[in-house]
């Protein structure tokens, strides 16, 4: 009899260790997109892009001192172009890839 009650407490003490403990669930974290964005050759510009900078009366006198393609999340790409206009701070504009300019 001794035994059975030693093995019942035993059981019931072993229960209530193995009770589910709460873990805690780190909280998700931010995920911050980056766009992939490679410097390229200004002649390796989509044609409609170089014709917007064409038609544009600000910079088509300008000289292209670098040219960025990003790669959008949903696989577009936009364009990004430096203009020297002579200045340090250098005249930046962006484009889609249908070469409408993007304001910011």
């Amino acid at each position: 009899m001794k035994k059975s009650m030693l093995i019942a407490a035993m059981f019931v003490s072993g229960v209530a260790l193995a009770t589910p403990q709460l873990q805690t669930i780190p909280a998700p974290t931010a995920v911050e997109i980056q766009e992939g964005k490679v410097k390229i050759e200004p002649d390796a510009l989509p044609d409609p892009v170089k014709t917007t900078i064409a038609n544009d009366e600000a910079v088509k006198s300008l000289t292209i001192a670098e040219a960025w393609q990003m790669t959008l999340p949903d696989g577009t790409f936009q364009f990004k172009v430096v203009f020297d206009d002579g200045t340090e701070e250098k005249l930046a504009k962006k484009y889609d890839q249908d070469g409408n300019e993007i304001k910011e």
